[in-house]
């Protein structure tokens, strides 16, 4: 039995699926400062200060379940702050966003954004949330390729376990039982440098609420599942839940085993499924190991680990339901902070928020204007306060306040003074986080408006606003291109043409109201992505492919367009027209000669995907063909190198090589076909064709001359494989064989 192995697998795993968070290291007081920074500095430091606040903002939004209003402040993050390097954090909640709605393409144009950090965390969460895409979408192959990225560019991440936890899971999934073990067998090793540097003693912190793991290595597990006895752990939260979990076992030799059980806040019984826990608090997992090797009797191991909660802090709508942007004078504003950590008692408890009015500086004129500092503050400080939230039930971790902002210089308890179109920003220190346990400052910010009605209301934009018309207009665009779709599917071609019709005079006043305002460049660009999407759902090929190039045309850097040809490229390539197939391969290579493509693997594998399309057409329409000779695969085996060779680390390398490699056995090359199968097992060792590449091995050593090696692949076949759908071939070769 391994005692580090479960704790380090319990407690990184623990903090997988953290957002925000875990990145709070920037706010770190620095100490020794020695010289005092210029003012390039100081913009810069107001720029990510800001753009942090909006992340912040963006976060409680979507705590309140407006998703859409989220993706709008995010996406004007980069656009805002282009040089601030919090815009990669925007990047990677954009892609969570559009993961949660399905947009797979639109959340890894995001997280691929994401990649371009410095920040080796942010890389390897961006990574893992690809990945997630790809398996969400039944496409383990390419989510494999990206979790091994991560095992080997990241080893020490945090994610890292969770990498190896799915390619465990995709070979489990696929009965490859060995390649399961060995990768779930890697399942808790990796451990942050800061961890390791102390030999594991480096507290390891979690995020309450979130799903744990346990893992467990001992030889007995064998015997105890050949037995048909259940082998058990315990884990049990300091405050006095407790959940008894059945290890599963996996691997052929089932000497390894897995448990898992999800963490909530509320109140749960003993042995209900649901693990209580609050912030602030440690977990252990106890595991009895009945035999050791030293002939040890009924030992027991015990893995602790640290508990927080990352504050979460919002002005919230009078019936707490979403979050708000502004709030109205005179009017009560509604506060809620989320943090298991200050839940310390069984009463409910309170916390103490503090709270600072502004308003807008005048504008400078005449020579002050010309002398005014650049790097400015717009806003200056009028009053500050105190709100004492109350636990809005025992034991739930979640405070809510109140307050009424007053346009007049003397407040009364329960007021503070506020300017007309000025601003209201709460703050709490988070002193435990799931980074650690120092100083994080959580903030809110709202705008104080005038006029507003006595109720309790969320603001929300007239809609005479250009801005908020034009998201309405596209928003609904959307939807009837969604239905269009639907009708599409299911036959009804003129149902779908009528909706796509209407989203079209949708797209059509986004477009008007763009010429006559400055619309965010998101919106219009969104909406040409629109546009070609209900022209696709008409079946109007040609006009879609134009829209795209008016993007192109309109914004040269987009990452949109690309995703709309390789639409259109699909689909010309599914048609049985074979001038509508060359189209196709037309299109892809224009996707290659974009220069800011991130689909350029896509578009190469798919070009060579047309390519070999194309080869089989032409050899069929011959007349007089002579015997035994084939279509001609010289452009696509061409087409199928450049991808694997020109992007190793995409999903795409793998199938390429799979390709060529079929090609050269057919043409019976097989010393290239030899030399590009030792390639593919070094490079590719989660691909889950490797059993029927094994296979092509086998009859590759078989046809020259090497029966002892081709025995040895088919053997390896049966032993990895046992289920693929290569075995009953490697078995029938292996008999064949070794009679």
């Amino acid at each position: 039995m391994k005692v580090n192995y479960i704790a380090m697998a319990l407690a990184m795993l623990a903090v997988a699926t953290t957002t925000l968070p875990i990145y709070a290291a920037e706010n770190k007081p620095q100490q020794n400062k020695k010289e005092a920074p210029s003012s390039a500095d100081r913009a810069a430091r107001q720029a990510d200060a800001r753009a942090k606040r909006m992340v912040q903002q963006a976060l409680g939004i979507i705590e309140g379940g407006e998703e859409e209003r989220a993706i709008g402040v995010l996406e004007a993050i980069p656009k805002m702050f282009p040089e601030s390097a919090v815009k990669f954090l925007a990047y990677l909640e954009l892609g969570r966003l559009h993961m949660k709605k399905s947009r797979n393409d639109e959340a890894i144009s995001q997280l691929k954004n994401a990649e371009g950090t410095t920040d080796a965390q942010i890389k390897a969460e961006a990574l893992l949330l690809q990945a997630k895409v790809h398996l969400s979408a039944a496409r383990d192959s390419e989510a494999s390729m990206i979790l091994r990225r991560i095992t080997t560019d990241y080893p020490d991440s945090l994610f890292a376990n969770d990498a190896w936890y799915e390619i465990g899971q995709i070979h489990f999934k696929g009965k490859r039982w060995f390649r399961a073990q060995e990768a779930f067998a890697r399942v808790g090793t990796a451990v942050p440098r800061a961890a390791s540097a102390t030999s594991g003693n480096a507290d390891v912190f979690a995020e309450a609420g979130q799903r744990l793991y346990a893992v467990v290595n001992d030889r007995d597990l064998a015997v105890a599942t050949k037995l048909g006895k259940k082998v058990q752990i315990k884990v049990s939260s300091k405050s006095g839940d407790s959940e008894v979990l059945t290890l599963r076992t996996y691997g052929q030799n089932n000497d390894s085993a897995i448990a898992s059980v999800p963490t909530v806040a509320v109140a749960s019984q003993i042995n209900d499924g649901n693990l209580t826990v609050q912030g602030g608090e440690s977990v252990d997992v106890v595991y009895i190991d009945e035999a050791n090797a030293a002939g040890g009797r009924d030992l027991k191991h015990v893995a602790t680990m640290k508990l927080v909660s990352s504050a979460v802090l919002a002005v919230m709508d009078g019936a707490y339901r979403q979050n708000v942007k502004g709030v109205f004078a005179g009017n009560l504003s509604f506060l809620r902070l989320k943090d298991l950590d200050l839940d310390v008692s069984p009463e409910k408890d309170k916390v103490v928020v503090s709270i600072k009015s502004y308003r807008q500086r005048p504008k400078p004129t005449g020579e002050a204007a010309v002398t005014a500092q650049a790097d400015e503050d717009p806003w200056e400080e009028i009053a500050e306060g105190k709100v004492t939230l109350v636990e809005n039930a025992a034991r739930s971790g979640v405070f809510d306040g109140r307050i009424t902002p007053v346009l007049t210089a003397i407040a009364e308890e329960g007021q503070i003074e506020s300017a007309a179109e000025g601003k209201l920003v709460f703050s709490y220190t988070d002193n435990r986080h799931i980074e650690g346990e120092y100083p994080r400052e959580v903030s809110a910010e709202v705008t104080v408006l005038t006029g507003g009605s006595s109720d309790p209301q969320s603001i929300v934009s007239s809609a005479s606003d250009p801005v908020m018309q034009s998201r309405k207009l596209l928003l609904e665009a959307k939807l009837l291109n969604q239905w269009g779709q639907i009708f599409k599917d299911v036959g009804l071609d003129n149902q779908a043409s009528s909706k796509a019709n209407e989203g079209l005079q949708r797209i059509a006043e986004v477009f008007g109201l763009s010429k006559r305002f400055a619309l965010p460049r998101d919106i219009v660009e969104h909406a040409y992505a629109a546009k070609w999407d209900l022209l696709m759902v008409k079946g109007e090929l040609r006009k879609a492919i134009s829209v795209c190039r008016d993007l192109l045309k309109a914004y040269p850097d987009t990452v949109l367009a690309d995703i709309a040809l390789l639409k259109i490229a699909k689909a010309r390539a599914e048609s049985r027209d074979l001038t509508e197939v060359k189209e196709a391969a037309g299109i892809y290579r224009s996707v290659l000669g974009m220069p800011n493509s991130r689909n350029k693997a896509e578009a190469q594998f798919q070009l060579a995907v047309v390519l070999e399309k194309i080869a089989k057409a032409e050899a069929a329409m011959k007349q007089n063909i002579k015997k035994n000779e084939g279509p001609d695969y010289t452009a696509a085996i061409s087409a199928y190198r450049a991808c694997a060779e020109n992007y190793p680390q995409s999903s795409y390398a793998g199938e390429s090589f799979k390709r060529i490699v079929t090609f050269q056995i057919g043409k019976k090359d097989y010393a290239r076909a030899n030399e590009t199968l030792e390639r593919v097992f070094q490079d590719y060792p989660d691909a889950p064709w490797l059993d029927e590449m094994l296979l092509r091995w086998g009859i590759v050593k078989y046809r020259t001359g090497d029966i002892e090696g081709a025995k040895a692949k088919f053997s390896r076949i049966l032993e990895e494989y046992p289920s693929g759908p290569a075995s009953a071939q490697a078995q029938n070769f292996l008999q064949k064989l070794n009679r």
